[in-house]
């Protein structure tokens, strides 16, 4: 009992302790590779990354496809209307901290990270042919920014995982707080037990596998730009502010929900904001301005093309190497990011929940990477950040860019407390997702959390051992791919839920149900009928 007591584990089942320590093992197993050999996880994570790529980059964008008009047919139709936790809930957070929460967990430094990288690599290494004719590489690489981190990418894989937590777990009745549950509606949990279980233990590795990934990302990023940007011992330093993260993530842990991840998403969203208004006026403001229009004009018009755009013909695998992987990473990292959003938007209705959880969102990120992107394609950053970004080091390319800017020193350090609140607020809401999924509460006690926190900080530390920064990209799809198919799950189990909802609850005495072709008797209409009929008989 002490043991389990230790662990946040004393009122689980058997089942639950298995999948806590079994989750555990195989990613303690993935730290110690990394740190003993990091070649060797490196070098296997990239040759499966590519091979995933190579052979399943269509399925992404296929089922990315499918989960963008589920996600509108849900909003826009009268099911948007479902009040989440039922008609009688009231909202828990208001609404500013809830767009901050659902903003800061649904997004990482990969916005500072990606929105400096891809576009000078996509200018760097462009497709063979263009997806759309008359218009040249550097704005095309905005829309593709836009299309990946902007719209549709919200809109698919976070909109899912979201309806369904909030439909079965708040709305429904299903009786465990897991992603499993949502087998319900089609399986009996007695006999099928085993797939349940299974499917937690891989949503759970899938999940940490999307978080590594951004935690990666940052801690490196943070590195780079304290040992470029300012001269100092990077990795030692490095090592000082991620353990000074670890015990504020610490005491946000025994905070809770309400305290520390409302108040830590509150203040990164004011940081970003500043950060973003001092790079508008700091940098090529002029350029940034035309580019961004430009490209909003690429995107919006050739959103279709874009989005499906495989390049059969072409003899490689550049859209899979980009669009395919953004996706899997989406799918990764949508699954805690879903069900948090589940979890703090009761007494929202699924309409709102898209508005905070898409329509916000896109238009914050819109904003952002269309700053960054025409920072750093402009005349006078191009050439020295893609000189840095040559060898494929991002974070390099990142910390020039900034070393260049005027004022290079408070942007820095604007941007390096923006990733640390992006990192407390990853945290706080992974690890209270994690455990929440473990076992099976919306309420999990804090020591499983703050176990679940250790692990993701060492996995964080793992990262800065490896020798490729493009190895942590590879977690994402890899992790993803066996859990994809899990997405038609979730879109049939919201589906069955909300109809079954809105036609016990909300359905009004005119309506009808979708998909029948029978009708409702209109008493004025049958009466006509009935007089026509007759009339036909008597000439007969």
């Amino acid at each position: 009992m002490g043991i389990a007591y230790a662990f946040g584990l004393d009122d689980a089942d058997w089942g639950e302790i298995g999948l806590f320590f079994v989750t555990i093992c195989v990613l303690v197993a993935l730290v110690v590779v990394g740190i003993v050999n990091p070649p060797l996880l490196s070098n296997t994570l990239t040759g499966t990354y590519d091979w995933v790529m190579h052979y399943f980059g269509w399925w992404f964008m296929a089922l990315g496809g499918v989960l963008l008009v589920f996600g509108l047919f849900m909003t826009l139709s009268r099911y948007g209307t479902i009040r989440i936790g039922g008609e009688d809930a009231d909202p828990e957070f208001g609404f500013y901290s809830w767009i901050a929460m659902v903003f800061t967990v649904g997004f990482g430094s990969s916005i500072i990270v990606w929105g400096v990288g891809e576009p000078i690599q996509i200018v760097n290494s462009p497709p063979s042919t263009l997806p759309v004719g008359g218009t040249t590489i550097k704005p095309l690489s905005l829309a593709f920014m836009f299309l990946h981190e902007s719209f549709p990418g919200m809109a698919m894989w976070y909109i899912p995982v979201a309806l369904s937590f909030a439909l079965m777990v708040y709305t429904g009745s299903v009786s465990e707080y897991k992603l499993s549950s949502m087998l319900d509606v089609a399986l009996d949990r007695e006999d099928y037990g085993w797939l349940y279980w299974i499917v937690d233990l891989s949503a759970l590795v899938a999940m940490v596998g999307g978080i590594a990934t951004t935690l990666g990302f940052t801690a490196q990023q943070l590195s780079t730009i304290l040992d470029v940007v300012y001269g100092l011992q990077a990795t030692a330093l490095t090592y000082g502010l991620l353990l000074a993260i670890g015990l504020v993530f610490l005491a946000d842990v025994w905070l809770g929900l309400r305290s520390g991840i409302q108040n830590a998403a509150r203040v990164t969203i004011v940081l970003m904001v500043l950060a973003a208004a001092m790079l508008f006026v700091v940098g090529p403001t002029l350029f940034t301005l035309n580019i961004w229009i430009d490209a909003t004009g690429i995107w919006l018009n050739n959103l279709p093309r874009l989005m499906f755009f495989t390049a059969p013909t072409s003899g490689g695998d550049w859209p899979q190497q980009w669009t395919s992987f953004w996706w899997g990473w989406w799918a990764a990292w949508g699954l805690f990011v879903g069900s948090f959003v589940a979890r703090v938007s009761k007494g929202r209705t699924i309409r709102e929940t898209f508005f905070a959880l898409v329509v916000v969102p896109s238009a914050l990120v819109w904003v952002q990477h269309a700053i960054i992107g025409g920072w750093v394609l402009s005349p006078e950053y191009f050439g020295p950040v893609s000189t840095a970004l040559s060898n494929g080091d991002i974070p390099a390319a990142v910390a020039t860019a900034i070393s260049i800017t005027p004022y290079g020193n408070v942007l820095g350090l604007l941007l390096v407390l923006v990733m640390v609140g992006y990192i407390l607020t990853t945290l706080d809401s992974a690890v209270f997702m994690l455990s929440a999924i473990t076992l099976g509460t919306e309420d999990p006690n804090a020591r499983n959390r703050a176990w679940w926190g250790v692990l993701l900080a060492f996995l964080g530390v793992m990262t800065l051992n490896l020798p490729s920064f493009s190895a942590m990209q590879s977690f994402s799809p890899v992790m993803a791919l066996p859990f994809s198919l899990y997405f038609l799950v979730l879109l049939y189990a919201s589906y069955v839920t909300a109809r079954d909802y809105y036609h016990e609850h909300l359905m009004g005495p005119d309506e009808e149900p979708f998909f029948t072709v029978s009708h409702r008797p209109d008493p004025e209409t049958d009466e006509t009928v009935d007089r026509n009929r007759a009339a036909g008989e008597n000439d007969d």
